[in-house]
């Protein structure tokens, strides 16, 4: 092995007039020289600033005397200067303009020897390379290189100083074989500044080394799969709007806190559209996204008689946000139109929704104290009603003890309702008043007229203010008189509730004795109401030896509860709540006054029992005893629960209710849940005072139950992770704190299983069967549920989700999946052979991250409007 610097220039000078071959001897003498040194040539003097190392495993020529003083290293030479090292079989350094030149050793077994440049921790291969140590410029042939995922061949680099690379016949694939990837772009003339970006003239995409049609005069490639501001690939397709081109437009990667897309589409028919979101987060403090949708859409030729122009936006907002240690500020608001969700959205549960909700929540929280200020909205889609909540304030005091043994706490709810519910329009007919269908839910929030008109109502917002104080004293017994050391704890409690309204209702009979007249108010009343309970639980244990199945004993842990409950029925007229109208039929009949009054007496004794039955294995290793040490395993839970309302005119006791879980072999779930109606039936169907219990039936007269096994099994996972990769999203429904997106799994539900090809199969079956008896009549449901996969091959994935109803003698929604990864792509074929979802898809994408969305083939690209059609 042999090493040195390149030579001083007073060693140079002295070696200029002798022999061209520099012995070994000389060259060890030049090792010493690590220090700065200067090159001088006929033209000029250039300055290299650091020594420049080299090692050859071979051997080294120096020639001196010629014309163009060089040196050779042969074998395994390398070259180090400051970050760049050039590693090559043969390294040629010319002095006199301070360039190297290296080359690999052809051979039977290819190219030994490889030339290769590292440079800032980026590596370039090629067939010859030559580098200048002064301008830091290159020239590689035959060049390869990777970056992250991407693989970069070419016929010439050419590399200048501020790092940009100029490359000649050029290749990009994300395949790591490079001679013949299964893809690739292609284009004579590539640009590369920097890191990020690759500038194309004429790009092809090529399959394996066979051209396709698919070609563009120009090219903007990501190099990195990182934020940066670009361009957004367009989908393409065909509509009852004609053929158009979506989703194209820019990505703005404006800074580590923020980014911006706007993107709009184009048909041919006159149609387009615009969309714009906005996404900011900053770490520990807040997150949001801000989506604007706007469309215009033209049906038909203008002198059509059915031609329109119909205009459909939408805005969506959600915020998250710490405002220090004990506050937040949430929003999620979806202010879209439903000519926009039904046909402009191609997000599927916009699609199916049908309702929209929007809230804005700010809480703060003490130490035993909370505090929030919420003003919500909730639209139905379908019948135009609109609930809104402006706004919502809640005070919440958290348990504060009076003594020793009571505790209090305090909450205080106050709600402004506003409750729009439009009459149809045959109401709207009748009453004369026809264009009051065109009022919408905004116009009747600012005139308190068009909502009268709206919806017939008088009011369009009613006031509660609610304050709740519950009392309680738990204490525990330790010790009965007649039952001993029996522990139990016992658990008073008194709740006293009082609403404040502002407005009470009224009615009167009509002047015509027709009808009773409905109107309301203004007054303040309070409505005063409490009750109170008292709670017993205990728990016991018993235990009794089991000798089979490997067990030792088994433990049987019963937890009984008890408690009666009263309160008055407050809409007797004796506590005020109440007010009496006489009926067009001459019938005195009473009505409370505001919402909220509780109807009816109760004194009702509850009591429930759970049982919990565990078993101990016995330890095989040491003799069978008592204390054996060993796993615990549950067997199963067992439990029942029922009422008894002695205030009740007739029918006292409630339904009991029986529930049952356990887990067979650490694998089967069972789940059965039934209930006992202790009255019987009338010949019509209807309850009866008569008994129920007979010794055919002591739990008394079934009325339903219900039975649920399932189980799920898979292998073990292969090597590596590879799961099916999918696109990108835009807009998360749920927020930038919730990645996962509900929309986009819904979607995933409805399209493709989960693949993962690392586990070789993997099934979950569930059955369930239920029977109701509401009456005479007998309602059974048996439906079995499966979902599977499989792999033919390590490469072939075989997926599904059925179900079959074994009452209706049907199959449930089916989808079916088939997926195959190749090196660089994966494939599927998605099929819903029928039902509401009756559809098909076939995708195939590059794995890569940064070309997903650009290298995509999408079947049908939309097969929404095949299933709804167009509402527009």
């Amino acid at each position: 092995m042999l090493a040195c610097s390149v030579l001083p220039t007073w060693y140079s000078n002295m070696l200029t007039n002798a022999d061209s071959s520099v012995c070994v001897r000389h060259l060890l003498i030049a090792v010493l020289a690590f220090v700065p040194f200067r090159i001088s040539t006929a033209q000029e003097a250039r300055t290299l600033t650091r020594p420049v190392e080299f090692v050859a495993s071979d051997s080294l020529l120096i020639r001196l005397a010629t014309a163009t003083r060089s040196a050779s290293l042969v074998g395994n030479a390398s070259v180090v200067y400051e970050d760049v090292q050039l590693t090559a079989w043969t390294i040629d350094i010319l002095f006199d303009i301070d360039e190297l030149r290296a080359r690999g050793l052809r051979a039977d077994s290819g190219l030994v020897g490889r030339p290769t440049i590292v440079q800032a921790g980026e590596e370039f291969q090629g067939t010859t390379l030559a580098f200048n140590l002064n301008t830091r410029r290159g020239r590689i042939v035959g060049a390869e290189t990777q970056i992250e995922d991407g693989f970069i061949r070419a016929g010439v680099v050419k590399a200048i100083e501020d790092n940009t690379l100029f490359i000649r016949d050029g290749v990009y694939t994300t395949c790591n074989c490079t001679e013949n990837p299964s893809y690739s772009l292609r284009s004579k003339k590539m640009k590369m500044v920097g890191d990020d970006w690759i500038y194309t003239g004429p790009i092809q995409l090529f399959l394996f080394n066979i051209p396709t049609p698919l070609w563009l005069p120009f090219g903007f490639l990501p190099a990195r799969d990182t934020r940066r501001s670009g361009p957004l690939p367009p989908t393409y397709g065909e509509d009852e709007f004609g053929f158009y081109l979506r989703d194209f437009g820019w990505y703005f990667a404006m800074n580590e806190f923020m980014d911006l897309q706007l993107q709009t589409g184009f048909w041919t028919q006159g149609s387009w559209e615009t969309r714009s979101l906005y996404r900011y987060r900053k770490r520990y403090a807040f997150d949001g996204q801000l989506q604007v949708d706007y469309a215009r859409f033209r049906n038909g030729v203008r002198g059509d008689p059915l031609f329109a122009i119909k205009q459909t936006s939408a805005f969506r907002w959600t915020h998250n946000q710490t405002i220090g240690q004990t506050a937040t500020f949430n929003t999620s608001v979806n202010l879209s139109s439903t000519s926009f969700l039904r046909a402009v959205s191609q997000q599927y549960e916009d699609r199916v929704r049908q309702d929209l909700q929007s809230s804005l929540r700010y809480s703060q929280r003490w130490t035993s104290r909370s505090m929030s200020l919420q003003a919500s909205q909730r639209q139905s889609l379908a019948s135009g009603q609109v609930n809104m909540v402006l706004p919502s304030f809640r005070f919440s005091q958290n348990n504060v003890k009076l003594r020793d043994a009571i505790t209090t706490s305090y909450t205080l709810n106050v709600d402004n309702r506003f409750d729009f519910s439009p009459l149809t329009d045959a109401q709207f007919e009748a009453a004369g008043d026809p264009t009051a269908a065109d009022i919408s839910w905004w116009d009747a929030l600012r005139s308190p007229s068009d909502f009268r008109r709206a919806t017939g109502d008088e009011d369009p917002f009613a006031f509660r203010a609610s304050h709740r104080i519950p009392v309680s004293a738990p204490f525990s017994v330790q010790s009965l008189p007649v039952l001993g050391n029996v522990r139990f704890n016992l658990s008073p409690n008194v709740t006293y509730t009082e609403d404040w309204f502002l407005r009470t209702e009224e009615r009167r009979l009509a002047p015509d004795s027709s009808a009773v007249l409905t109107s309301s108010k203004d007054e303040f009343f309070a409505l005063r109401q409490f009750s109170s309970s008292v709670n017993s639980s205990t728990v016991f244990y018993g235990q009794f030896p089991a000798r089979f199945a490997g067990l030792s004993r088994i433990r049987h842990t019963v937890r009984p509860n008890i408690g009666f409950s009263y309160r008055p029925d407050f809409f007797d007229e004796r506590w005020g709540n109440t007010r009496s109208v006489t009926s067009p039929s001459g019938e005195e009949t009473q009505f409370a006054i505001v919402p909220g009054v509780s109807r009816g007496e109760q004194r009702a004794l509850t009591f429930s029992v759970n049982n919990t039955f565990e078993a101990k294995k016995r330890n095989r290793q040491t003799d069978a005893s008592e204390n054996e040490a060993g796993a615990i395993v549950k067997l199963f839970d067992l439990s029942a629960a029922s009422s008894y309302n002695f205030a009740a005119d007739s029918l006292k006791m409630a339904d009991l209710r029986l529930t049952a879980r356990t887990r067979v072999a650490g694998k089967v779930d069972v789940d059965a849940r039934s209930t006992f109606s202790p009255y019987d039936l009338s010949p019509s169907g209807g309850l009866t005072k008569g008994s129920a219990f007979t010794l055919t039936s002591p739990l008394g007269r079934l009325t339903s139950a219900n039975i649920t096994v399932r189980t799920s099994l898979r292998s073990r996972t292969g090597a590596g992770d590879r799961p099916m990769t999918a696109p990108r999203g835009g807009f998360v429904p749920g927020g930038l704190s919730d990645p996962t997106g509900s929309a986009q799994i819904l979607q995933s539900s409805l399209r493709s299983p989960n693949t993962d090809f690392s586990i070789p199969w993997s099934t979950s079956i569930d059955f369930t069967y239920g029977i109701t008896k509401p009456g005479l009549s007998t309602i059974r449901r048996a439906i079995l549920n499966t979902s599977f996969d499989f792999s033919l091959t390590p490469n072939w994935k075989v997926a599904g989700r059925t179900g079959y109803d074994i009452e209706q003698r049907e199959l449930v929604t089916t989808n079916i999946a088939l997926a195959h990864d190749f090196d660089c792509w994966q494939m599927s074929f998605n099929w819903i052979p029928f039902g509401s979802f009756q559809s098909w898809g076939f995708d195939l994408h590059v794995k890569s991250g940064h070309l997903r969305d650009l290298l995509r083939i999408k079947q049908p690209k939309s097969d929404i409007n095949d299933r709804f059609g167009s509402l527009l």
